[in-house]
């Protein structure tokens, strides 16, 4: 097996394909006939989103899976830079969050926090102010601290345009988050705050072999708005869903749906739900779509509320190219809802493109493969809990 290096990312793993390319990943001392002119082409085809930066990686999943989430990974060299997202409103959060930025300005990190967050008190006075148009600073890991929308707005504050900017200002990979469930739910929130010492000092630790940490490469969404006359503009990237409805409007709902450039089907109802397999725990789920474990390279098509009987929810591969319009003869305008935190009308003739993004939120586990989301479906959403029955009694 060889190890694969991108963007100064190394990685143990076979030939593989990324999130939304299917590039042969660069090999560094296998072949020491390859020049350096080869080596460079290899570097730059190979997909950045397929990997951590600055991190070392050894894929859990068999290297025949060419389409690969779950791993475990260490560090290159040692993490001098974190962004600290938290919960906002919260007394408890906020005392937590302060303890935790303090341990790690303790260990020599360099703490950024939301300028809002800043202007709290919250934080202590040594951790600096952070924008997503600062491109000055590299975040070498995220700490969040909350539920499942603080971990989204994290999410959002780094790839609001699809891809997160280094202080080299070119196209880079997400840095890892680590989350610490202290909202409502936590669905995706995998340690709990008491044990953030223990937890952080795994991560800020992880550089030495025998010492690596798990991760989930979660998939995220690529979304775009098309105007009547073609043009496409970035709009959004999701961790969760994008959602097309009838907006405000009373009456029947119609858009068309398009898959990979080819007229699926008319929707007619109050809209549809784009997910990925993280988000399909929840607004997808609560209107009658899969469950899907968020290592599986998939998009989710769920319909909502619609007037027939027949209209199923669908996965399809994460390869394919979605768009979504609103045709003329439709009664009513669209709304499209980005993760539930920002939201664009449609008018007649437009639409959305929706595509996987090529950079995935590296989140960090506290077990191998999927077993935090078997845990979270069990332990959350009480999936399959019921009395068990008992055994037949012979005489």
């Amino acid at each position: 097996m060889a190890r694969s290096v991108v963007r100064g990312i190394t990685a143990m793993a076979g030939s593989e394909s990324g999130v939304a390319g299917h590039a042969m990943a660069t090999l560094r001392g296998a072949a020491p006939a390859m020049t350096h002119q080869a080596l460079a082409a290899s570097t730059s085809s190979c997909p950045p989103g397929s990997k951590i930066r600055n991190a070392h990686l050894m894929w859990m999943d068999e290297v025949k899976m060419k389409l690969r989430r779950r791993a475990r990974f260490r560090w290159e060299k040692s993490p001098k830079t974190v962004l600290f997202v938290k919960k906002v409103g919260d007394r408890e959060v906020s005392a937590r969050s302060r303890e935790m930025a303090e341990w790690l300005l303790r260990r020599g990190l360099q703490v950024y926090v939301e300028p809002e967050a800043k202007a709290t008190g919250d934080f202590p006075g040594d951790c600096e102010p952070w924008t997503p148009q600062d491109d000055t600073v590299d975040i070498d890991f995220g700490v969040v601290a909350g539920g499942d929308g603080t971990l989204l707005h994290f999410a959002n504050l780094l790839g609001e345009n699809e891809y997160y900017r280094s202080g080299r200002n070119d196209v880079r990979p997400l840095p890892p988050c680590v989350s610490f469930g202290m909202g409502s739910l936590g669905f995706m929130t995998s340690f709990q705050s008491e044990q953030f010492e223990r937890v952080l000092d795994q991560v800020v630790g992880a550089c030495e072999e025998g010492r690596e940490i798990y991760t989930t490469l979660r998939t995220r969404l690529s979304c775009m708005k098309k105007t009547k006359d073609g043009r496409l503009r970035p709009a959004f990237s999701c961790l969760n869903e994008c959602v097309i409805d009838k907006g405000l409007h009373p009456g029947l709902g119609k858009i068309e749906l398009a898959v990979d450039g080819q007229a699926v089907t008319t929707v007619q109802g109050d809209g549809l739900i784009i997910s990925t397999p993280s988000g399909s725990t929840g607004y997808n789920l609560a209107v009658g779509g899969a469950m899907v474990a968020p290592s599986v390279p998939c998009m989710l098509l769920t319909p909502i509320a619609p007037s027939t009987l027949s209209f199923r929810p669908v996965i399809i591969p994460e390869s394919s190219k979605i768009e979504v319009s609103v045709p003329a003869s439709a009664r009513t305008e669209g709304r499209v809802i980005f993760d539930g935190h920002r939201m664009e009308l449609l008018g007649h003739g437009e639409s959305v493109v929706v595509e996987t993004s090529r950079f995935p939120l590296p989140m960090i586990n506290s077990n191998p493969r999927d077993q935090d989301w078997f845990n979270s479906i069990t332990e959350k959403l009480q999936w399959n809990a019921r009395v068990q029955q008992k055994p037949l009694t012979r005489d």
